[in-house]
């Protein structure tokens, strides 16, 4: 059960669109990213988010020789979903401390 985070895309040869994405998986520790190419199948081992977001970078410029315009974008329903949570969880607090 992973979840798309965020994309990492560069501009390769002959104007091609290249995409790493970050996913996290939820199932074994909530802070933990995982790296997927999705042209290849590059995927490397569970680091912190600081080396994460250059490996996408090192990986779209020295696999697919995209290093023009890289750009990085979070995925709007991944938010989303978040400030639900949050905002379900915020009620159920009002709710506890008005039965108290």
């Amino acid at each position: 059960m992973r979840a798309l985070i965020r994309h990492f895309t560069a501009l390769g040869p002959d104007d091609q669109v290249f995409t790493v994405n970050m996913e996290r998986d939820f199932r074994f520790d909530p802070f933990r990213d995982f790296m997927v190419c999705a042209h290849c199948d590059w995927s490397p081992s569970l680091l912190t988010m600081d080396r994460l977001i250059d490996m996408a970078g090192d990986h779209l410029a020295t696999v697919h020789s995209a290093d023009r315009s890289l750009s990085s974008h979070g995925n709007e329903s991944f938010r989303k979903t978040g400030w639900v949570v949050l905002s379900i969880v915020a009620l159920m607090l009002i709710a506890l401390f008005a039965y108290l």
